[in-house]
């Protein structure tokens, strides 16, 4: 629209110069003392300087970038994943525009809160429970960051891990004879946050045998409700995710301690203490 308006008003001026050229012409005819008129279109070049000056004043004028769109990439979320010894996942989380948030890290059916530092940033120790060190990361809005690393040397070990939510707290235990140079047990999560999720894990040498221990703290807060939470069980690189179930005793046992042994493969109720 602006172009054509710009040709349309230098067709105007045109006419305009036409016409007084012609008006020249007519009133220097009826005086013959008076020399030929000099052309109309000699006009022409005062014409043709407004025409141009309004297609340049049509140009396009450049934009400033837009602050909000070169505000997004500095708030990218990114998860970064790496295998390192002891078939263990390292888990690396920057959100700089989430700090101190809750996020949830799952993997084979683990999963565990934890929250990020005031920068937004996470770098925890995972135990792989699947050799395609499958990971995701659920975010407090619900975005969902999803990466993978393979573990190759998952085959030689054995895991068991107990997670719970909230008050629902176990004690994993296991005997002496763990390799020493083994992660051997490892708790995750952040009891802190207004809903915790954490998990304790044991690692052995497949060619050990091990056989981890349960505990359940009987308190005012467990007693005489039952207490949920999972078991995972790596072996063989396959791992069995289990439900757990625990009926506490009456209030009257406060103090005492449920233990649930013969976890490898079963999960039997032992003894109150």
């Amino acid at each position: 629209m602006t172009n054509k308006r710009s040709l349309i008003r230098a067709a105007s001026v045109l006419a305009v110069a036409l016409a007084a050229g012609h008006l020249v012409q007519t009133m220097t005819a009826g005086s013959p003392s008076r020399a030929e008129p000099t052309p109309a279109i000699a006009v022409l070049p005062t014409a043709v300087t407004p025409v141009q000056a309004s297609i340049d004043a049509a140009a396009p004028i450049p934009q400033k970038p837009d602050p909000l769109s070169q505000a997004a990439p500095a708030c990218a979320d990114r998860l970064t994943l790496a295998a390192t010894p002891g078939a263990m996942i390292t888990v690396m989380i920057h959100s700089p525009c989430r700090g101190g948030e809750r996020v949830v890290l799952r993997h084979a059916g683990l999963a565990v809160a934890e929250a990020l530092d005031a920068d937004g940033r996470l770098a925890v120790p995972l135990p792989a429970f699947d050799a395609g060190g499958k990971v995701s990361v659920l975010l407090s809005d619900g975005t969902v960051l999803r990466d993978a690393v393979p573990v190759p040397d998952l085959g030689g070990l054995r895991r068991f891990a107990v997670q719970w939510v909230a008050g629902d707290a176990f004690q994993l235990h296991v005997g002496p004879g763990v390799a020493a140079n083994l992660p051997a047990l490892a708790s995750l999560g952040d009891p802190s946050l207004d809903l915790p999720m954490q998990a304790q894990v044991y690692t052995w040498p497949a060619s050990q045998r091990i056989s981890p221990v349960v505990e359940a703290a009987i308190t005012p807060a467990t007693c005489g409700r039952d207490l949920l939470g999972e078991t995972l069980l790596l072996t063989e690189g396959t791992t069995t995710l289990t439900d757990l179930t625990l009926s506490m005793p009456p209030c009257d046992a406060v103090g005492d301690i449920l233990v649930l042994n013969n976890l490898v493969p079963d999960v039997t109720l032992a003894a109150v203490n």
